[in-house]
């Protein structure tokens, strides 16, 4: 019980942490470059994580077969997602940019459904345009007004955004049993940083001219530490530690809060107010992601109890 208790708490640390990272990041946006701001984050993140691996004298290396793909899930999971999730931050709300990342079950399920040549159901066609619906609400723009607003773009990054994150978590996924956590995030941040360098050298002299911001600096440096060392590194130990405990499926349940955690926190910190439409919006969004996971849910009941029963058929005979 008292694990339980504990992987509940973390869990929803995890979650309040990734809805500020949204907020600190649209405020970071707005001062410091966003390739030089990435660069940054993950130079610090990844500092973080080599300590912890030094500290636990974790001597488990990296098969040779596998290091490509450390690097590709580096590559998209890192750099693609955070590159265009940042970008897209100058064009939308915080609010809207953690919506969109929370329709990522969503559209994985359009992926697996791809994958294993299946036809989708009634129900998950029905989640799906309706949660393209509540994302529209939150825009809460008219058709003619969309293709005429910088907020489209900043739209299609975050999409950008989301399969970035689905193949990352496609690319990852075999490796899990392979590798502790710990590490596979480590050697993934370490490529990542190595690419960002080259990158936000573009960005560089931009970067140079943020720091010299006197009248937010302290801000600066206390945003950027939050995004690198508090969301990069402890958000994703908190998370992880908590649904090793409390079970995927009720962690599942909390990341679904996402999008409601951030908006509230947008409301309070960077005086996003948002209308009855765009609550609404977010109301039709949350819905659909638990109508999904509970889909997802059943789904996978049925197929232990699929399981069940061919293993006692086996046994009687």
């Amino acid at each position: 019980m008292k694990e339980k208790r504990v992987g509940n708490i973390t869990v929803i640390a995890a979650i309040i942490i990734f809805s500020l990272n949204f907020v600190s990041m649209k405020f970071l946006v707005e001062h410091i470059p966003p390739f030089g701001l990435i660069f940054l984050r993950f130079a610090l993140a990844t500092l973080f994580f080599n300590i912890i691996l030094l500290v636990k004298k974790d001597k488990q290396e990296i098969a040779k077969e596998d290091k490509r793909t450390i690097i590709a899930a580096g590559f998209v999971g890192v750099v693609m997602y955070y590159c265009f999730q940042t970008v897209a931050l100058k064009y939308i709300s915080a609010s809207l940019a953690a919506l969109i990342c929370g329709l990522i079950p969503i559209f994985t399920l359009f992926i697996k459904v791809i994958m294993d040549k299946r036809r989708l159901a009634p129900s998950e066609i029905a989640i799906f345009l309706l949660s393209l619906v509540g994302v529209f609400m939150v825009l809460d723009m008219s058709i003619g007004d969309l293709f005429s607003s910088s907020e489209i773009i900043g739209f299609i990054l975050m999409i950008l955004a989301v399969f970035s994150w689905i193949a990352y978590t496609l690319l990852t996924y075999r490796l899990q049993n392979k590798y502790n956590t710990i590490l596979l995030i480590s050697k993934q941040f370490n490529a990542a940083t190595v690419i960002l360098l080259f990158i936000a050298l573009f960005d560089l002299p931009k970067l140079i001219i943020s720091f010299q911001q006197v009248e937010v600096l302290p801000s600066l440096l206390l945003n950027l530490l939050f995004v690198g060392i508090v969301c990069s590194a402890l958000g994703y130990f908190f998370y992880i530690y908590g649904m090793e405990r409390i079970g995927v499926e009720i962690a599942s349940l909390y990341m679904n809060l996402l999008p409601a955690v951030t908006a509230i926190a947008s409301y309070f910190i960077l005086q996003e107010v948002m209308n009855k439409t765009q609550i609404t919006g977010i109301m039709v969004v949350l819905l659909c992601l638990y109508a999904n996971g509970y889909i997802d849910w059943r789904r996978g009941k049925s197929s232990i109890n699929a399981t069940e029963k061919s293993i006692i058929r086996e046994q009687k005979i």
